[in-house]
């Protein structure tokens, strides 16, 4: 976890592209937790990483709600998308899940993901359009960035 908040904090968010896209892939590390972490954990630890991300990025609040959004939703998602949910064992991953089954997961969670942080951060309707092009490109680069990562994973 410590490496995935570094990466965020000292790369990621220096990786602003005219202020509109930050890609956000601390997020891969709750995706990935095993299946065999209890739900109050699972909340715990997203509340705990988005805790530390808003410490860094001077945004109290915003992606601690948005990491707890998404440790919610996964074990949903993952049942939802699934049959063999029961089956799974260690980390959620291309592996457990098969490639396609996965990228919906990352794709679905990652779109929840930042939406709630990016509504959340600018909290105005004023600019709604600009928001929802930064939403979606936002989650568009972390997506890549995620599957891309899982993909050099598997080699």
């Amino acid at each position: 976890m410590i490496i995935v908040v570094l990466l965020q904090v000292f790369l990621f968010n220096n990786l602003q592209m005219g202020g509109i896209c930050t890609p956000m892939v601390y997020i891969l590390f709750l995706i990935a937790l095993p299946k065999e972490v209890q739900r109050w954990q699972e909340l715990l630890i997203g509340a705990a990483l988005g805790f530390i991300i808003d410490c860094f990025t001077n945004t109290l609040g915003v992606n601690m709600s948005a990491c707890i959004l998404l440790c919610y939703l996964r074990p949903l998602l993952i049942k939802s998308m699934t049959q063999e949910y029961e089956r799974l064992n260690g980390e959620i991953n291309s592996d457990s899940l098969g490639f396609g089954v996965y990228a919906k997961l990352v794709t679905i969670l990652t779109f929840a993901h930042h939406t709630t942080a990016i509504l959340l951060e600018s909290f105005t309707t004023s600019h709604l359009w600009l928001t929802l092009i930064q939403i979606v490109i936002s989650s568009a680069l972390t997506i890549l960035l995620l599957l891309g990562y899982e993909l050099l994973r598997k080699r």
